[in-house]
């Protein structure tokens, strides 16, 4: 799932491809930003560039 917000991804697209709830992606996406210590999708993607993680 982090990976697809790295790709940019919307949560509804999200949602969609991996058959979930738009809320269960909010709330998955919301606990990957509190274990990683980001505050937003845009740090979220800037720390996977800086440790390689890039699409």
């Amino acid at each position: 799932m982090a990976l697809l917000v790295i790709e940019g991804a919307s949560n509804r697209e999200i949602a969609e491809r991996l058959y979930l709830s738009v809320r269960t992606v909010e709330v998955h996406v919301g606990r990957i930003l509190a274990k990683l210590e980001v505050r937003s999708r845009v740090e979220l993607t800037v720390l996977a560039h800086r440790i390689g993680l890039s699409a």
